[in-house]
């Protein structure tokens, strides 16, 4: 998989996700990360990916 860039800032982001206290499972067919539960449990698109200052800052 390619590295993850935050698409707010550009800055490379080195954590995997996480979704019900687990690592998210990245679904290549969907470009984004899944919760290991499955997609109807939680996912978020790379599309919409963003690093945690960013995240902070818009809360």
């Amino acid at each position: 998989m390619a590295e993850l860039i935050c698409q707010k800032c550009g800055k490379e982001i080195k954590t995997i996700p996480q979704h019900c206290g687990h690592d998210m499972i990245y679904n290549e067919e969907e470009n984004r990360w899944e919760c290991y539960m499955g997609s109807k449990c939680g996912y978020i698109s790379l599309d919409d990916y963003i690093c945690e200052d960013c995240c902070n800052t818009e809360n």
